[in-house]
């Protein structure tokens, strides 16, 4: 049997990457999915891909920066399938830059995405969550750079920081409710996001994106890449029955890396 069918699904940043990939995942289990990204563009382009699956799933272009449409994504999902289950918070933006060159307009854009925009969407979900009386799941895509920070990631690292923290909070609020709050905290992933994060590396540094890359594996225990499956994974247990005891806690999915 599989093991999210007939549960409702809202996955951000789902249009390439971990977001895709946990999406599809989520499809195969039979669940209905959301899968919102701020880039129609890509969006399009995955229709093909997930074509087999035409009656579970719906893609809705959303800027999470904005609460007019975490607004609009909530009552999308709550029109077409009349209940949120499971909310993946994995849109998120990176910047990789030298502290004393960070401005107002860095920290803002961060801020608001990876801060905001993922606190408001675990909060108006878990508002349905309540009205519905059914309990539900939340998990908030982190970072291990959120639990040391990390040079050259000031204002990426303090957010996803804040993420793992509220995470604890709301878990501890919501638990009378019986919704799960939760969050996974990866390394390094093979993704289009990273690679901008090399390209962005190897120019502070002076440095080719091999070097780069060939030095971030050299630190990870088990020497390789995180692939989006990896993280996946992670998430799609989190949500599962499986894990209905475990709430406020962060999974790091790192390859060994947070432990070096």
């Amino acid at each position: 049997m599989k093991k999210f069918k007939g549960k409702n699904v809202i996955v951000t940043g789902a249009a390439q990457g971990v977001g895709k990939e946990t999406s599809i995942m989520f499809l195969e289990e039979g669940a209905n999915v959301l899968m919102a990204d701020i880039n129609n563009l890509k969006l399009d382009g995955i229709k093909t891909e997930i074509s087999r699956y035409i009656d579970q799933v719906h893609l809705m272009k959303v800027d999470i920066s904005k609460q007019e449409d975490i607004s609009l994504m909530i009552n999308e999902i709550i029109n077409k399938w009349g209940s949120i289950d499971c909310v993946v918070n994995n849109a998120s933006v990176s910047l990789t830059k030298n502290m004393m060159e960070i401005t107002i307009d860095d920290w803002d854009k961060v801020l608001n995405i990876n801060v905001k925009g993922t606190f408001f969407i675990m909060l108006k979900a878990a508002k349905e969550m309540i009205k519905a009386g059914n309990g539900g799941c939340i998990i908030n895509i982190s970072s291990i750079a959120g639990l040391n920070g990390r040079p050259l990631f000031l204002p990426y690292a303090a957010s996803k920081a804040a993420v793992i923290n509220f995470t604890k909070s709301a878990a501890i609020e919501f638990a009378k409710y019986n919704i799960r709050v939760n969050s996974v905290a990866p390394g390094t992933i093979d993704t289009l996001m990273w690679e901008y994060v090399y390209k962005n590396l190897s120019k502070i540094n002076n440095s080719d994106e091999e070097t780069i890359i060939k030095n971030w594996v050299d630190r990870i225990p088990l020497k390789r890449l995180a692939k989006p499956k990896d993280i996946a994974n992670a998430i799609l247990f989190l949500c599962s029955e499986e894990a209905e005891y475990i709430t406020g806690q962060t999974i790091n999915v790192c390859g060994g890396l947070s432990i070096v």
